[in-house]
Parts: C-alpha cells; sequence; structure tokens
C-alpha cells in the first residue's frame, strides 16, 4: 500500500512539473526514483557559471519556504565529473498541495533565472 502509494506521489509530481515545458533545464534520472537531478540544457561553457546558475534557482526555491539542494561532486577526485545539478527529492510525507507548490516555484525559478542569461533566448 506504502509503495503504490508513493508510486502515485512520483508519477504525480512527474507530471505536476512537466519536465519537458521547464525551459532551459533538463531532468536526468529515473520516474520511479524518489532522488533525480536537473541540468542545464545547455551549458554555457563555464562549470563556475552553470553552478551560479543553478544555485540562482535553488535560493529562489530556498526564499519561498522549497527546499532544493545542489548535487555535490568530488571536483579533483571523479574521472568523469557530471554536469552540475539541482538534487530534487520527493517523500511520502509530502501533501499533492505540496507537491504542487514545488513544481509550479521550480518551474518559476527557472524562467526567472534563466530569462536574464544567454540560455533564456
Amino acid at each position: 500500500m506504502i509503495v503504490s502509494a508513493f508510486r502515485w506521489y512520483l508519477k504525480n509530481f512527474n507530471h505536476l512539473l512537466g519536465f519537458c515545458s521547464i525551459s532551459g533545464l533538463e531532468v536526468v534520472g529515473e520516474s520511479i526514483s524518489p532522488a533525480f537531478h536537473l541540468q542545464l540544457e545547455k551549458s554555457t561553457g563555464s562549470r563556475e557559471l552553470d553552478v551560479k546558475l543553478l544555485r540562482g534557482i535553488i535560493d529562489y526555491c530556498m526564499n519561498r519556504q522549497i527546499a532544493l539542494t545542489q548535487a555535490h561532486y568530488l571536483d579533483k577526485e571523479e574521472r568523469f565529473l557530471p554536469p552540475p545539478s539541482i538534487r530534487v527529492v520527493v517523500t511520502i510525507e509530502q501533501t499533492e498541495e505540496e507537491l504542487e507548490k514545488a513544481a509550479s516555484l521550480i518551474k518559476e525559478a527557472a524562467q526567472h533565472i534563466l530569462q536574464h542569461t544567454v540560455l533564456g533566448h
């Protein structure tokens, strides 16, 4: 029962987020996983600037009561360093209303932050 309810939450959140409609971001991860990553569709060419843009999205959401985190990697130790990303986690404790708010705010933050860059067309 709990597993099927959790799968519903993940599916619902994936639907709410409407991954394809977040201009400038792409989702990396499995749709059945409670954790996934949001990466820039196109790198600026500078890892530092990519991290700064993603940090802007995180801060925008945090200032509006939605917690996201920057994925951290071992820059010097990783043989193949993944692109910078935002780590998003869905839990069973989140209400449908909270998931709707989070999805809406992530979209809003991406539009706000990325429209002021070369990524924002």
